[in-house]
């Protein structure tokens, strides 16, 4: 980034989200925005991974490194990375169902490791398995 003042704006990427209007995840997406801007972290100094579902398309919208995972499976997958790579700010988003059902089990192993990672659980009560 340059030294003039981010943006949120800036974390955006050019793709338009195609989720259903009103969807809380248009909100999780600003303030997302919001809080890289805030904290002026270079683009190449953050991978968003996620897993399938509406949340998981998250990736996709920010400007950022980011991996679209398989369902349930985002978790181990950035604690690899962030283990690979401990300089990396990695954020992780999921559904209900990507975190709490198929993911459970990763969920509770991610909290146990303790890994530097932010998880961003998205509940749009639309579990649709």
């Amino acid at each position: 980034m340059s030294t003039a003042a981010v943006k949120a704006k800036d974390y955006k990427s050019g793709i338009k989200p195609i989720w259903c209007p009103g969807c809380g995840h248009f909100a999780v997406l600003a303030a997302l925005s919001r809080a890289l801007a805030y904290l002026e972290l270079p683009k190449e100094q953050v991978a968003l991974i996620s897993g399938i579902g509406c949340s998981s398309r998250l990736p996709a919208y920010v400007d950022s490194y980011g991996f679209h995972g398989l369902h349930g499976r985002a978790l181990p997958l950035a604690t690899g990375l962030k283990v690979a790579c401990p300089d990396l700010t990695v954020l992780v988003a999921g559904g209900d169902g990507d975190g709490f059902s198929i993911g459970g089990n990763h969920f509770l192993h991610a909290c146990r490791r303790n890994i530097d990672l932010t998880y961003i659980a998205m509940d749009n009560r639309v579990y649709g398995m």
